[in-house]
């Protein structure tokens, strides 16, 4: 129990220095939501949920990226397949994106 605590703790350590990151050296882009499922984990009594996105970059090609994020079921009801929403992506490694907003809510 103690290691699977101490796995849990360091892989939630990382995700978030990666998000940190990509937030400050991310390329900003429209994503389209492809799919999103929830994991089965939750942090601070919210779901966690895996999405996959079809990010369309201002140059250079779509791609695929998945990642995962805490959202409260009303973000996760009204996000759907097919849903635009706006992510940063790490350039140096696409895979990696994170949530920034749902499109409909861009000024």
């Amino acid at each position: 129990m103690v290691a699977f605590w101490t796995l849990a703790s360091i892989r939630r350590r990382i995700n978030e220095q990666q998000k940190k990151k990509i937030l400050k050296q991310g390329v900003q882009a429209n994503a389209t939501v492809l799919n999103i499922k929830p994991t089965g984990e939750y942090l601070n009594n919210l779901p966690e949920f895996q999405v996959q996105i079809k990010i369309r970059p201002n140059a250079g090609d779509d791609f695929v990226a998945e990642m995962k994020e805490v959202l409260p079921y009303s973000k996760y009801d009204s996000m759907t397949t097919g849903t635009k929403i706006l992510v940063k992506y790490d350039p140096e490694y696409y895979k990696r994106a994170i949530f920034l907003q749902m499109a409909e809510t861009l000024v």
